[in-house]
Protein backbone atom coordinates (compact mmCIF):
# COMPACT_ATOMS: atom_id res chain seq x y z
CA UNK A 1 0.00 0.00 0.00
CA UNK A 2 2.71 2.46 0.80
CA UNK A 3 4.63 1.67 -2.95
CA UNK A 4 1.37 2.77 -4.44
CA UNK A 5 0.52 5.71 -2.35
CA UNK A 6 4.58 6.47 -2.87
CA UNK A 7 3.75 6.24 -7.05
CA UNK A 8 0.71 8.17 -6.75
CA UNK A 9 2.83 11.00 -5.30
CA UNK A 10 5.32 10.59 -8.02
CA UNK A 11 2.91 10.52 -11.09
CA UNK A 12 0.35 13.43 -9.84
CA UNK A 13 3.87 15.23 -9.42
CA UNK A 14 5.01 14.65 -13.06
CA UNK A 15 1.67 15.60 -14.23
CA UNK A 16 2.00 18.59 -12.67
CA UNK A 17 5.55 19.32 -13.51
CA UNK A 18 3.95 18.48 -17.25
CA UNK A 19 2.27 21.44 -18.42
CA UNK A 20 5.37 23.55 -16.90
CA UNK A 21 7.56 21.47 -19.26
CA UNK A 22 5.60 21.72 -22.51
CA UNK A 23 5.40 25.45 -21.84
CA UNK A 24 9.57 25.79 -21.72
CA UNK A 25 9.94 24.09 -24.71
CA UNK A 26 6.79 24.87 -26.87
CA UNK A 27 7.90 28.47 -27.59
CA UNK A 28 5.39 30.45 -29.96
CA UNK A 29 7.14 31.24 -33.43
CA UNK A 30 7.79 34.72 -33.90
CA UNK A 31 6.68 36.91 -36.51
CA UNK A 32 9.80 36.51 -38.34
CA UNK A 33 9.87 32.90 -38.23
CA UNK A 34 6.53 32.67 -39.48
CA UNK A 35 6.75 34.64 -42.80
CA UNK A 36 10.27 34.66 -43.85
CA UNK A 37 10.48 32.68 -47.00
CA UNK A 38 7.04 32.78 -47.91
CA UNK A 39 4.90 35.18 -50.05
CA UNK A 40 3.00 37.86 -48.70
CA UNK A 41 -0.02 38.36 -50.71
CA UNK A 42 -2.25 41.74 -49.25
CA UNK A 43 -3.73 44.90 -49.82
CA UNK A 44 -2.66 48.02 -48.06
CA UNK A 45 -4.76 50.65 -47.05
CA UNK A 46 -3.71 54.50 -46.75
CA UNK A 47 -5.39 58.11 -46.31
CA UNK A 48 -5.92 60.30 -49.49
CA UNK A 49 -2.28 61.40 -50.56
CA UNK A 50 -1.56 64.78 -49.66
CA UNK A 51 -2.18 67.39 -52.34
CA UNK A 52 -3.71 65.06 -54.89
CA UNK A 53 -7.19 66.75 -53.70
CA UNK A 54 -8.36 63.36 -53.77
CA UNK A 55 -10.92 62.00 -50.83
CA UNK A 56 -10.41 58.91 -51.85
CA UNK A 57 -8.54 56.09 -49.69
CA UNK A 58 -5.24 54.66 -51.66
CA UNK A 59 -4.99 51.03 -52.24
CA UNK A 60 -1.93 48.91 -52.89
CA UNK A 61 -2.09 45.20 -54.11
CA UNK A 62 0.95 43.55 -53.69
CA UNK A 63 2.58 40.18 -53.70
CA UNK A 64 6.37 39.64 -52.00
CA UNK A 65 8.45 36.80 -51.66
CA UNK A 66 10.41 38.12 -48.30
CA UNK A 67 13.75 35.99 -48.66
CA UNK A 68 15.54 35.28 -45.34
CA UNK A 69 18.64 37.84 -46.48
CA UNK A 70 15.54 40.77 -45.91
CA UNK A 71 15.25 41.26 -49.41
CA UNK A 72 12.12 40.67 -51.08
CA UNK A 73 11.08 39.85 -55.01
CA UNK A 74 7.62 42.18 -55.18
CA UNK A 75 5.55 43.41 -57.58
CA UNK A 76 2.15 46.10 -57.25
CA UNK A 77 -1.04 45.79 -59.10
CA UNK A 78 -1.25 48.45 -61.65
CA UNK A 79 -4.92 49.30 -62.15
CA UNK A 80 -4.07 51.35 -65.20
CA UNK A 81 -2.60 47.92 -67.08
CA UNK A 82 -4.73 45.82 -65.34
CA UNK A 83 -1.64 43.69 -64.35
CA UNK A 84 0.81 43.64 -62.15
CA UNK A 85 4.53 45.74 -62.49
CA UNK A 86 7.32 43.78 -63.15
CA UNK A 87 9.07 41.52 -60.10
CA UNK A 88 11.40 43.91 -58.18
CA UNK A 89 14.11 43.23 -55.29
CA UNK A 90 13.06 45.20 -52.41
CA UNK A 91 13.66 45.51 -48.87
CA UNK A 92 11.82 44.70 -46.02
CA UNK A 93 12.38 43.41 -42.11
CA UNK A 94 10.55 42.29 -38.81
CA UNK A 95 11.65 44.06 -35.11
CA UNK A 96 9.46 42.38 -32.74
CA UNK A 97 6.07 42.16 -34.74
CA UNK A 98 6.63 45.41 -36.71
CA UNK A 99 6.74 44.36 -40.35
CA UNK A 100 8.37 47.02 -42.37
CA UNK A 101 8.09 46.88 -46.47
CA UNK A 102 9.97 49.12 -48.91
CA UNK A 103 6.74 49.12 -51.50
CA UNK A 104 7.76 50.52 -55.29
CA UNK A 105 6.00 53.39 -56.32
CA UNK A 106 5.47 54.47 -52.66
CA UNK A 107 6.24 57.91 -51.53
CA UNK A 108 7.58 57.24 -48.19
CA UNK A 109 10.94 54.91 -47.62
CA UNK A 110 9.07 52.04 -46.26
CA UNK A 111 5.58 51.36 -44.44
CA UNK A 112 6.05 49.61 -41.36
CA UNK A 113 2.66 47.84 -39.63
CA UNK A 114 1.91 46.29 -35.92
CA UNK A 115 1.49 42.79 -37.58
CA UNK A 116 -0.26 39.54 -36.85
CA UNK A 117 -0.72 36.16 -38.06
CA UNK A 118 -2.93 33.52 -37.40
CA UNK A 119 -2.83 30.26 -40.27
CA UNK A 120 -2.72 31.65 -43.27
CA UNK A 121 -3.86 35.02 -42.35
CA UNK A 122 -2.12 38.32 -41.95
CA UNK A 123 -2.97 41.58 -40.70
CA UNK A 124 -1.70 45.20 -39.10
CA UNK A 125 -1.84 48.51 -38.66
CA UNK A 126 0.76 51.44 -38.90
CA UNK A 127 0.48 54.99 -37.53
CA UNK A 128 3.46 56.76 -40.09
CA UNK A 129 1.39 57.13 -42.01
CA UNK A 130 -1.71 55.51 -40.87
CA UNK A 131 -2.23 52.31 -42.91
CA UNK A 132 -3.76 48.88 -43.09
CA UNK A 133 -2.79 45.71 -44.32
CA UNK A 134 -4.77 42.32 -45.14
CA UNK A 135 -3.92 39.53 -46.36
CA UNK A 136 -2.42 36.23 -46.67
CA UNK A 137 0.95 33.89 -46.21
CA UNK A 138 1.92 31.20 -48.66
CA UNK A 139 5.02 28.67 -48.45
CA UNK A 140 7.43 29.17 -50.69
CA UNK A 141 7.74 31.69 -53.59
CA UNK A 142 4.51 32.01 -55.71
CA UNK A 143 5.57 35.17 -57.53
CA UNK A 144 8.06 33.31 -59.85
CA UNK A 145 7.35 29.45 -58.87
CA UNK A 146 4.81 27.98 -61.98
Amino acid sequence: MKAMAGLGRTVGAALVALPTLAMATDTPATLADRITGNTLSAVIFLPPGSGTGSTRLQRIFLQAHLRSDGHALMRVWQPDRNAYSAVEERVWRVRDDVLCLDIPRQASAALCFNAHVWGPRIAGTGTRPYALLDGDIAAGNTLTSP
